[in-house]
């Protein structure tokens, strides 16, 4: 098992495209946090306090990027029909899907792991040029609710790669649902938006919303990981039944 799991290290390491999205990734947290910084002063239902978690909060933003690269991990292979050998050398199809799980997940941890600090210097730095409080009570739960959202995304994007073998059909369903429509739904149904999984991680990683109130978050992390282990769980059933051909 732990050489299944170091290979598939060894191949997202190599390529390209997860490079650059782990580059990407925490750039991306520290643009996000300009947004909450610029609405400091504005009115509304949310407190000094809420605002100044919310900076600290977009270290989730990079979850498109686990999830992306949970997705190109798993539906690439099929894209690319490299997964059929990899069922000839380990014809264990459990074992190849587990090791994809912790391989992913620990990329999704090094990702969460870097965008968390890089969102805190670049929040605290950007609160205090505006002349705005540095920090609030709860801001290092914030951070680790973003690391745990943000890793749970790699091993969702895995699931969903596996559920999904279109590569850019897999693609296109993520960034639509997670970026778009689970938001949407959260601010037009507020009471069915915050119980899905994009709400769930959001409140996981203690983000507070101006038009909707999300659930706190002790409840919407179980609720995201019983998300992430659905997927897990449904994509282990089909892949270990169904033909790679």
């Amino acid at each position: 098992m732990k050489d299944l799991i170091r290979a598939e290290l060894v191949r997202a390491r190599a390529s390209r495209t997860v490079r650059i999205l782990v580059v990407l990734a925490p750039v991306t947290c520290v643009l996000w946090a300009v947004l909450p910084v610029a609405l400091m002063g504005a009115d509304g239902p949310l407190s000094v306090d809420d605002r100044v978690r919310n900076v600290y909060a977009m270290a989730q933003q990079a979850y498109v990027f686990t999830l992306l690269l949970g997705i190109l991990g798993t539906a690439g292979e099929f894209r690319h029909q490299t997964i059929t050998w990899r069922f000839l050398v380990t014809p264990d199809r459990g074992r190849v899907v587990n090791a994809k799980l912790a391989a992913y997940g620990i990329v999704g941890l090094v990702v969460a792991a870097v965008s968390a600090p890089a969102t805190l210097a670049a929040g605290a730095l950007l609160l205090h040029l505006g002349g705005h409080p540095v920090t609030a009570p709860g801001v290092p739960a914030v951070l680790l609710g973003a690391v745990l959202a943000v890793t749970g995304y790699g091993l969702l994007g895995v699931g969903l790669g596996a559920l999904i073998r279109n590569q850019t059909a897999a693609v296109a369903v993520a960034l639509i649902w997670f970026m778009y429509a689970d938001y949407l739904l959260t601010m037009l149904l507020p009471g069915l938006g915050r119980r899905l999984p994009t709400g769930a991680a959001r409140a996981l990683a203690g983000m507070s919303m101006e038009n909707a109130e999300l659930l706190p978050a002790w409840a919407g992390g179980p609720l995201f990981a019983a998300y992430v282990l659905a997927a897990v769980l449904a994509a282990r059933l089909i892949t270990l039944r169904r033909d790679v051909t």
